[in-house]
């Protein structure tokens, strides 16, 4: 008779483990006591011994498997005798008959099936004949022809959902091309132009400045392409225009009832604002408050990321005071607009009314701070983090820097620490790719990445942004200089693309230029370390050699890292190793 080998207990609290090795296969003769697999616990490599001796008839795990307590392991022995009852009630065929049953069912199905579909066919076929309706389906093909192409807001980054548009690049009757960018959004991390998927000729503009508009959203309805009317020449389509005159009306009713943006286009005079005057950024309900106070919106300056205007702009236009009771009458709206946007900041807690002691100002977060909110809070709450700092000599990469500044100069670039600590970090990361991993909680395993991007904080007057240098180990600190500049450049003027923005394995956040002698950078996820670097400055250390103190130029860093995956001691190499390489120039060519 067969006899299963299970798992038994194999420690307190271990309920399960990873097979790692099988040291038995089918045919095999164990005998009791004799270790059968290896398991992986949490904490040690664990050799399960058999229960009972036996021939090996199977084996029920492999190599990787997950196995719990009580999991079968083997089989040993007596597996013909159990293979003849199977066998013989294989033959049985009492079943036949539910198959012939469920056969009859199924045919009773269809034949009620087909019956549907021919009446479907027979109401689908009859308006036709009547005269009142056949006006109906002339006018939906009528009524798509002049609707022509429409232009949607194309997926334009990961885990991008929406986007608030800043400016409105055509309006209608406007001819555009494919390519042409028609819309700028901003979303959380830049300004990004909406290219047209296709071209034509402008028939209505769905979206104003100010809007918030989704993936999928139409952005423009364009008109009847030239294709559209060479049918004209068939008989049968003259009859058919003065039909499809009204249908112009009702052709962006179709997309209100499926776009959440189209009340928009009930508001046909925003788009004349466009001719001649300057484009200005305000919601449509900020426009209709200057209006009723009697103040010109051209003449209102936002304060807003890029140019926006709020309410508070235009009443300070208005000459409405900014502290005392009327402007805490005035803006008695806000926390209105403030509870809309309270799931960006989710506070733990009630505020309590400022108002109280003072005069106070709401201001909307900007689209960067409300990302910075969201994965900041997420990584601080997600993430058991440790700061490890040390400092570095780098009196003589100093010197270095300054000798060959000037071929880098000569190439279009200013050579500075940060690029030669990218350089170092890059190549630190080739040796320890621990710390470029990430962490896949769902499946219980660490990601190695076979590449070397790298993001570095770029402080810009709208917030903090983290460009991404692709591919870091492979290019030379002159590369790395030139590219640098023109992406701290574009993430100054809100133009990085999502692109240019994703799949930094490794942060580095450089304060020296600002101050301070240390601080502790948050881990950005999915990433699992992040390097902060200081302000460095002369200092005595003392030389064992000449038994004295000597002047030295030291280079303070901070490394924070995610203690679920990196150790402390981890740490410590990993930057010790940066720090060696500083020291050292000429380690870097190694």
């Amino acid at each position: 008779m067969a006899q299963e080998l299970k798992l038994p207990d194999v420690g307190d609290n271990i309920e399960q483990g990873t097979v790692v090795s099988v040291l038995v296969k089918a045919g095999d003769t164990v005998t009791e006591g004799q270790p059968i697999i290896e398991i992986e616990t949490d904490k040690a490599v664990i050799e399960v011994p058999a229960s009972a001796g036996g021939s090996v008839e199977s084996v029920a795990v492999n190599v990787g498997d997950t196995v719990k307590i009580g999991a079968v392991l083997l089989t040993l022995g007596g597996g013909a005798a159990a293979g003849a009852p199977a066998e013989a009630s294989a033959p049985v065929s009492p079943a036949a008959e539910p198959d012939i049953a469920t056969v009859a069912t199924d045919a009773d199905t269809a034949n009620r099936v087909a019956q549907a579909q021919q009446q479907s066919q027979k109401e689908q076929a009859a308006p036709p004949v009547t005269g009142a309706s056949s006006p109906a389906p002339a006018a939906a093909p009528a009524a798509a022809a002049s609707a022509g192409a429409q232009v949607t807001l194309p997926d334009v980054g990961d885990n991008i959902e929406q986007g608030t548009v800043v400016t409105v690049l055509v309006k209608a009757g406007d001819t555009v091309t494919e390519g042409q960018p028609v819309i700028e959004i901003e979303t959380d991390k830049a300004v990004i132009e909406v290219p047209a998927n296709v071209g034509g000729t402008v028939q209505t503009v769905n979206v104003n400045v100010g809007d918030t508009v989704k993936i999928g959203a139409v952005l423009l309805t364009l008109g009847a392409s030239a294709t559209a009317s060479v049918p004209a020449p068939a008989p049968a389509a003259a009859p058919a225009a003065p039909q499809a005159a009204p249908t112009p009306v009702a052709a962006p009713a179709a997309p209100q009832q499926s776009a959440p943006q189209a009340p928009v286009t009930q508001k046909p005079a925003t788009p004349q604002t466009f001719d001649g005057r300057t484009i200005v950024p305000a919601a449509p309900s900020i426009r209709r408050m200057a209006r009723e106070i009697g103040v010109d919106i051209h003449d209102v300056h936002g304060t807003g990321i890029a140019g926006r205007i709020s309410e508070e702009d235009v009443r300070r236009a208005a000459g409405t005071p900014s502290v005392g009771l009327p402007e805490v009458a005035a803006s008695a709206p806000a926390p209105a607009q403030a509870a809309a946007s309270a799931p960006v900041a989710a506070p733990a807690a009630p505020l309590p009314n400022f108002e109280k002691w003072g005069a106070v100002r709401r201001e909307d977060m900007s689209g960067i701070r409300k990302a910075t909110v969201r994965s900041m809070a997420a990584s601080w709450s997600s993430i058991p983090m440790v700061t490890h700092f040390d400092k570095a000599d780098v009196t003589r990469m100093e010197e270095v820097r300054k000798q060959f500044g000037a071929r880098v100069e000569k190439a279009g670039g200013k050579l500075t620490m940060t690029h030669i600590l990218m350089k170092v970090v890059a190549n630190a990361l080739r040796k320890f790719p621990k710390f470029g991993a990430s962490l896949d909680l769902g499946n219980n395993q660490v990601i190695y990445k076979d590449y070397v991007n790298l993001g570095v904080a770029v402080d810009t007057p709208v917030g903090l942004l983290v460009p991404v240098l692709k591919d870091a180990d492979r290019k030379s600190i002159t590369e790395i200089v030139l590219e640098l500049n023109e992406l701290a450049g574009k993430a100054r003027d809100r133009k990085l693309k999502p692109d240019e923005m994703q799949g930094a394995t490794f942060t580095i956040s450089n304060l020296g230029g600002i101050g301070g002698h240390a601080f502790t950078p948050i881990v950005n996820a999915p990433e699992v370390a992040i390097l902060g670097v200081s302000r460095g400055g002369f200092e005595p250390v003392w030389n064992k050699e000449t038994n004295a103190f000597e002047p030295r130029n030291m280079l303070p860093l901070s490394l924070t890292y995610d203690h679920r995956l990196i150790d402390g001691a981890d740490a410590a190499r990993f930057v010790r190793h940066i720090c060696e390489t500083l020291e050292d120039p000429f380690l870097i060519s190694l």
